[in-house]
């Protein structure tokens, strides 16, 4: 009963790390690094979905009493769909909601004492 779970973790660890490393930048301060926690979290969670799909259809394959069939692979990739997808949208939905970072122009003119043209 250990290896779903290893495997969960394994994959929300994988998915959390890929999501910090190739995401591009968020606003610094707390709005921005809360943002980009709650991403990395629900990628990695997103990511632990799938492997936990993934690791029921090998279970449910390799069972002797269930009969796999084409019906059961759409059945749970369906569910796998659903469950992932629902996950990576609010992902994405926080990541678009986040504020961006300021751009170096941006940052100039906003400065105290620069010189307006």
């Amino acid at each position: 009963m250990l290896t779903p779970v290893l495997i969960f973790l394994v994959a929300a660890v994988a998915g959390s790390w890929a999501a910090s490393r190739w995401l591009p930048d968020l606003a610094a301060g707390p709005v921005g690094g809360l943002a980009f926690f709650l991403v990395c979290g629900l990628a990695g969670a997103a990511l632990g979905l799938i492997g936990m799909h993934v690791y029921l259809m090998v279970r449910e394959a390799e069972s002797k009493e269930a009969f796999f069939s084409g019906a059961s692979i759409a059945s749970e990739l369906a569910s796998m769909a659903f469950d992932a997808g629902s996950v990576a949208g609010l992902a994405a939905i926080v990541y678009l909601l986040a504020p961006a970072p300021e751009e170096p122009d941006e940052i100039e003119e906003s400065a105290p004492g620069a010189a307006s043209a």
